[in-house]
């Protein structure tokens, strides 16, 4: 089943490629004197840096007020693609491996499920990626035109979908705000100091808490404040083909563990050869199709008008979508919760807009859920 979308605020390989070598590029770590935790305070530790869980906050709406000072503001797009070329590996120009340890998580903070991500990248059609886990056994194959897939044929959750992210394009989730501006600012941190860069809506609309912190004495990333409670520290920095790359990262979900990462080996690719990445007869096909099990970006949402008889009631509406290759809604089913509230319920998801999921930077549909309340 595919994993809802709530209205609420919401790829081990089993062997190496022979061609993979450590080369001239490889990590060299960098001297650290602090390390970046997610606690209530760092026990007395002065080389720890303790940033409080993320458990609350407190947004603002400006109608009609000042207009935000823009002399301190720029462009987020441009924002991201100039940290992408410091941090991660977004932007690499040259051809990587890598493989990751990780550990997930329950909303408890316990051990749920643990594995290894593992990725061959040549160019962004061109890779070869590998989840090899207590849960999921897949290698995917981006041959330049198709995507193909062996093993277990779900997608990945959400938590696997966000490892690479956290280690490979740290800046994934600002990437994909809409109508945002960045400011930067000195953050306090017991007796340490970050340089942050603050998310901020324009006038009018709610502020976020998104930012991301770096190093007062470079341009190394240290902490993210993203989505939700999402909060991401950036441990045992190295330097990687020019850019900077957390060998430790840990996520936290409301003050509490979420995702464990570990670089286990990075390197170059000296040579490429295409049969590396050609896939096995019995892969799948993944292009073109229409996917399930994917949690596409919510752009645009809005609210149902509920009959009167229901304003005074709690319940939901579970509502399944058909999403265009525009991002638009192509089709809403109400399958569960009180029937006199379908109609409104479908009415106000065909209303919903997505960022357009793509495979191989193509657009393709995807059916999924989302959940309307009444709280």
């Amino acid at each position: 089943m595919s994993s809802p979308v709530y209205v609420t605020l919401f790829f081990l390989m089993t062997q190496s490629l022979c061609y993979v070598a450590q080369a001239q590029n490889s990590m060299s770590t960098q001297p650290e004197a602090t390390r970046v935790i997610v606690a209530n305070s760092s026990s007395g530790n002065s080389s720890t840096i303790a940033i409080p869980p993320a458990t609350s906050w407190t947004g603002t709406i400006g109608f009609g007020g000042p207009k935000a000072d823009t002399s301190k503001m720029d462009d987020v797009s441009s924002w991201v693609n100039l940290q992408s070329d410091l941090n991660g590996l977004m932007r690499a120009k040259t051809p990587w491996h890598i493989v990751i340890a990780y550990e997930q998580f329950d909303e408890d903070g316990d051990k749920v499920h643990s594995g290894t991500y593992e990725e061959f990248w040549v160019e962004p059609k061109k890779f070869k990626i590998s989840y090899k886990a207590d849960d999921l056994n897949q290698t995917d194959y981006a041959t330049g035109q198709a995507l193909y897939r062996l093993g277990d044929q779900q997608w990945p959750n959400r938590a696997q979908t966000q490892i690479p992210k956290e280690v490979i394009n740290p800046f994934f989730y600002a990437a994909s705000l809409r109508g945002v501006h960045v400011r930067n600012m000195s953050e306090n941190f017991g007796e340490h100091s970050f340089n942050c860069a603050v998310i901020e809506n324009g006038p009018g609309r709610i502020s976020s808490p998104t930012q991301y912190c770096f190093d007062p004495n470079g341009s190394e990333l240290r902490y993210t404040r993203g989505s939700g409670w999402y909060q991401t520290t950036y441990n045992d920095i190295t330097s990687f083909s020019g850019r900077f790359i957390a060998n430790a990262i840990d996520v936290y979900d409301g003050g509490k563990p979420y995702l464990k990462l570990r670089v286990q080996r990075l390197e170059t690719i000296p040579s490429v050869a295409d049969a590396d990445f050609t896939p096995p007869l019995d892969a799948k096909n993944l292009s073109g199709q229409r996917l399930s099990g994917v949690t596409p970006i919510p752009l645009q949402q809005s609210l149902p008008e509920w009959p009167d008889s229901l304003r005074q009631q709690h319940f939901s509406v579970v509502v399944e979508i058909v999403i265009g290759k525009d991002g638009h809604v192509l089709s809403a089913h109400a399958v569960s919760g009180p029937q006199n509230a379908f109609k409104s319920a479908e009415a106000t998801a065909r209303k919903w807009t997505f960022q357009p999921y793509t495979v191989l930077d193509e657009p393709t549909e995807v059916s999924t859920k989302i959940v309307l309340s009444n709280n």
